[in-house]
């Protein structure tokens, strides 16, 4: 009886030290040494892998009244075909946006290709007037993310509601490359 409590207490023990060690290498398997880089003044998005430059896109920001918040995160959900509501008070507040007014007429939103990636600020400049984790407020809440845009002329300025806006094939591209979730790609945003 005592030699099988021992194998018991021995078999148990090496369950949770195997169990341990297995949580502890699965979880640094999961960290990643992707960030993406965003240069507000500079309005470029800089996507770096193991501390090499992969690749370079020309950026939307937000403009003066609504201004891309400066801060640190990690990107907590990829959204393919994700659907852009009108947010401005009006009859058109909460309706999907089917059509929008570009430089050359009038485009359909082509959400089959539309991507997006979630922001999860973890630090947030105390200049701003945000609050941490924007994710987590209620309905109504203030939500960021890096997105495809329909109207490619729009690149290179600050007319966005905070979002940070790439040309389609851009974000095709990154989109493939981004982990999410909290050990995934991390970002930050800089005023330079």
């Amino acid at each position: 009886m005592k030699n099988k409590i021992k194998i018991i207490s021995i078999t148990l023990l090496f369950l949770l030290i195997f169990n341990h060690s297995f949580a502890q290498d699965n979880s640094e398997s999961l960290k990643t040494k992707q960030f993406i880089h965003i240069h507000l003044k500079n309005r470029l998005l800089d996507f770096f892998e193991n501390d090499s430059l992969i690749l370079q896109f020309q950026i939307r920001i937000g403009k003066s009244d609504r201004p891309t918040p400066i801060g640190e995160g990690y990107i907590y959900k990829k959204r393919i075909s994700p659907i852009f509501r009108y947010s401005d008070p009006g009859p058109e507040k909460g309706k999907i946006i089917i059509r929008t007014e570009c430089a050359d007429g009038i485009k359909k939103v082509n959400y089959k290709l539309m991507r997006a990636l979630g922001l999860h600020y973890v630090k947030m400049d105390k200049n701003q007037k945000i609050i941490k984790q924007l994710n987590l407020k209620p309905q109504g809440e203030e939500r960021y993310s890096i997105h495809s845009v329909t109207c490619s002329e729009t690149i290179g300025q600050a007319v966005s509601k905070g979002c940070i806006g790439l040309r389609i094939a851009d974000m095709l591209e990154l989109f493939t490359l981004v982990k999410e979730g909290e050990y995934g790609t991390k970002f930050i945003i800089t005023d330079d």
